[in-house]
């Protein structure tokens, strides 16, 4: 899809810029070799780190080991945003993921992480009986979605293109932007990849790159507010990926 924007209306607080994304989760066989998980901290830059807990009625149920992926969005003070799980073996783990993920704290400026590493984290929680390890990658474009429990085993995201019927969108607003930065939005653009989860809401959108901050802040603040159709593939509902280019121009009179 494609987009153009207009500048105009007030800037929203502000949201975090991020650049490079890429989409398929490889996670290292290494993972047993922290038990204290202090090399995935150092990886993510977390000043505070909550490691989730077994969920004692999953261990009475019977669950003895699972999986749980996770995208995580935060903003310019290190705060996390948003939390997509993009594989789980069990609800229950999942749950008790997300609440030990919205207590974590990234450092600042969280939008200039160390080079060479995920921009926006992706991480991988392995639940067995002697704990709880996480690892950390990014996810890789690919054309299906893998479900394998394998800790080995990829994470692949189809693209919005590629789900059933294609992308209907709902509710898509444009950037909006006024004042001192709207004379500097004439011919910028700003590029987003995004998440669309599985009831259609755009999740943890980055910035790839843009022309300036003001218009890479308001392209995210924009796509945070989409809404398309849940996405499905083989008939089955599924998180997808996208990126989108918004080119910034004056309104005419």
């Amino acid at each position: 899809m494609n987009a153009s924007s207009l500048a105009t209306g007030p800037l929203p607080s502000p949201a975090i810029l991020l650049c490079g994304f890429v989409l398929c989760f490889f996670p290292p066989l290494a993972f047993a070799a922290d038990p204290d998980n202090q090399d995935a901290q150092k990886q993510l830059r977390l000043e505070k780190f909550v490691l989730p807990d077994f969920p004692p009625f999953a261990r009475l149920s019977g669950v003895t080991r699972g999986l749980v992926t996770v995208a995580i969005g935060r903003n310019a003070e290190g705060q996390v945003t948003d939390i997509l799980v993009l594989d789980s073996t069990n609800a229950l783990l999942s749950e008790a993921t997300t609440n030990a993920i919205a207590q974590w704290k990234f450092a600042r400026p969280s939008n200039q992480p160390i080079e060479g590493q995920p921009v926006v984290p992706i991480v991988r929680f392995i639940f067995n009986t002697g704990g709880v390890s996480i690892i950390s990658a990014a996810t890789g474009r690919a054309t299906a979605k893998i479900q394998d429990p394998a800790v080995n085993a990829p994470v692949v995201l189809p693209a919005l293109s590629e789900i059933d019927d294609g992308p209907k969108p709902l509710f898509q607003p444009m950037p909006q932007i006024r004042g001192a930065a709207a004379s500097t939005a004439r011919g910028g653009t700003a590029t987003v990849k995004f998440f669309v989860d599985d009831t259609g809401r755009a999740r943890v959108p980055i910035v790839l790159e843009c022309s300036s901050p003001e218009l890479g802040e308001a392209a995210v603040l924009a796509v945070e507010q989409w809404r398309d159709e849940p996405p499905f593939v083989a008939g089955h509902p599924t998180i997808a990926i996208e990126a989108q280019t918004f080119t910034f121009g004056t309104r005419t009179p």
